[in-house]
């Protein structure tokens, strides 16, 4: 079976995670670090010394989720491009499900739809590829 679908949604996938990487990273966390400036500017000194370390600290929660996402989209192509053709590969098929559960979990809906789609997808062609060799479970 040609897995031809699957490395075109996971190719998507990536493409979309690396998007919102970068979108989390040099978007959301700049204009988060700005309108949190704007906020404590005119605080008295307590409010601006907990107010900045509460900023520092969401502020590196952004950041790190941005770069998470990165990585994985970096991981999700390379996993795209070293998929095989006729050949089952349930450690592929764990992580797709695990990063479709991700993507769920970080309210990534779009993420969530290619990644459930490729999962789908992937675990029928296992199941063409398994009556074809005459095994089935």
């Amino acid at each position: 079976m040609n897995r031809g679908l699957e490395r075109k949604l996971l190719f998507t996938g990536a493409g979309w995670n690396l998007f919102t990487a970068l979108l989390t990273i040099f978007s959301y966390h700049t204009w988060f670090n700005n309108q949190g400036a704007k906020q404590l500017g005119n605080a008295d000194g307590s409010t601006l010394l907990v107010g900045t370390h509460l900023l520092d600290n969401v502020s590196k929660v952004i950041l790190t989720f941005g770069l998470f996402m990165f990585v994985a989209s970096i991981l999700n192509f390379l996993i795209a491009v070293k998929l095989k053709d006729n050949m089952i590969q349930k450690k592929v098929l764990i992580w797709i499900g695990i990063w479709a559960a991700v993507q769920l979990a970080t309210m990534d809906v779009i993420g969530f739809v290619i990644y459930l789609l490729a999962f789908v997808i992937y675990f029928a062609k296992n199941k063409a590829i398994k009556l074809s060799n005459g095994v089935l479970e």
